[in-house]
């Protein structure tokens, strides 16, 4: 007879990726992922595999959830100017959380793991691809409604906005203030045009 499981997979996860989040990998030990989730060894390596194919689940399990939590109008197909800004003002609110102190998951492994280990790098490029092609559709949203200059890099401005959030979210991880950064956001977004105009 086959041996139920005992846990649930998905609070498992979420439990290694707090632990990822706040000690970064090389600092996690599978003894602390058992102290955090309350799931043994074996059902770890059971389930996820290795520490490092557990790192990817945990990356994967971040994304959706901020997905959900950031993402959903800026994926919307009609997504333009109006919700590229939303989002960075969502960001901006999200950065205030007391949580938010330990930066982004995903820029975190990037700088940490990354260099190190090419199946994580992959992963990361992936993320990363992604979410600069959601930018990139939303500008050429904006472009095709007149809200943004037609002579802007779609694709190159995309990976800009993402190179924008790796580069604020290592300055909150090291320590500097979400409410100093404003002003990088708001240089960051004026290719696209003054937020109080149609740009």
């Amino acid at each position: 007879m086959a041996r139920v499981r005992e846990f649930d997979p998905e609070q498992a996860i979420e439990g290694a990726t707090q632990v990822f989040w706040r000690n970064g990998f090389a600092d996690t030990s599978l003894e602390d992922i058992v102290s955090e989730t309350g799931v043994s060894r074996y059902g770890l390596y059971g389930t996820f595999g290795n520490k490092k194919e557990l790192l990817v689940a945990a990356l994967r399990h971040y994304e959706q959830s901020m997905s959900d939590m950031l993402w959903g109008d800026l994926r919307k197909p009609d997504a333009g100017k109006q919700e590229i800004l939303e989002f960075w003002h969502s960001i901006r609110r999200h950065a205030e959380d007391e949580g938010f102190c330990n930066g982004c998951l995903i820029v975190n492994v990037a700088a940490e793991v990354a260099p190190h280990e090419p199946e994580i790098a992959a992963e990361v490029q992936r993320i990363d691809d992604d979410h600069a092609a959601v930018f990139a559709a939303a500008i050429r949203n904006g472009q095709k409604s007149g809200e943004i200059s037609l002579k802007i890099d779609a694709d190159g401005a995309g990976r800009m906005l993402v190179a924008l959030s790796h580069g604020l979210a290592l300055m909150v991880r090291a320590g500097v203030k979400p409410t100093e950064l404003g002003g990088a956001i708001e240089a960051g977004l004026s290719i696209l045009g003054s937020p109080d105009s149609s740009g």
